[in-house]
């Protein structure tokens, strides 16, 4: 596969900045930017190398429905990945919870464990009862926890197999995920945000390096 061609200027960027790469594993283009959230330019490079008839991961659907929270939780549940309890509100909670906003423009999640302040949060996350978020149940003695995952490959052996889902699952080649831990040592899948290209560390370039190729 050949990706020399650019018939648009934003994958002229993208190969500038080498967010693109074959990756023969998957026989297909990676989009190596790292932040797939709507309207953001890895998005439309996606977009381009569709419209243009070329494999790349992630799509932009696959960008969208990893990016919306309720959206996510059941995709990973419908493949069979562990995953917390969870419902869509626009306004009540119950804690322990993590709320994730579902507005697009709106990237901050809050974790709540005590009650109390359930009113003004709510306020806050659904921009004075807006917009939804979507609430994922805290068990008891779980702790909340975070992993860097690339191309299905992270440095810890914990998450190894969660870090392979995800690529697996939803096609997403760099993420920060968002995992709960149980007492019982099972975990849950929780969520996944931007992992920057330029932020790479020096081990996780070399992993990328050995398993990609930079087209000239």
């Amino acid at each position: 596969m050949q990706v020399n061609k650019y018939n648009s200027p934003i994958l002229k960027l993208a190969r500038e900045h080498r967010y693109l790469a074959y990756f023969e594993r998957g026989d297909c283009l990676v989009n190596l930017a790292g932040d797939y959230d709507y309207l953001e330019l890895p998005y439309y490079v996606s977009q381009d190398l569709e419209s243009e008839g070329k494999k790349v991961q992630p799509t932009c659907r696959e960008m969208l429905d990893a990016y919306v929270p309720p959206v996510f939780l059941e995709k990973a549940k419908l493949s069979g990945l562990a995953v917390p309890e969870h419902y869509i509100s626009n306004g009540y909670f119950e804690p322990p919870v993590i709320i994730d906003p579902i507005n697009p423009f709106m990237f901050r999640s809050r974790t709540v464990r005590k009650a109390g302040r359930e009113e003004s949060t709510a306020k806050s996350m659904t921009r004075n009862f807006k917009y939804a978020v979507c609430c994922q149940e805290i068990p008891a003695g779980a702790q909340i926890r975070y992993f860097r995952s690339v191309l299905g490959w992270c440095v810890s052996d914990r998450f190894q197999e969660v870090s392979r889902a995800v690529w697996e699952v939803f096609h997403i080649p760099l993420a920060r995920v968002r995992v709960m831990l149980l007492d019982s040592g099972d975990i849950l899948l929780s969520d996944i945000a931007p992992l920057l290209f330029e932020n790479l560390r020096k081990r996780e370039l070399s992993f990328i390096e050995r398993r990609v190729r930079w087209e000239e």
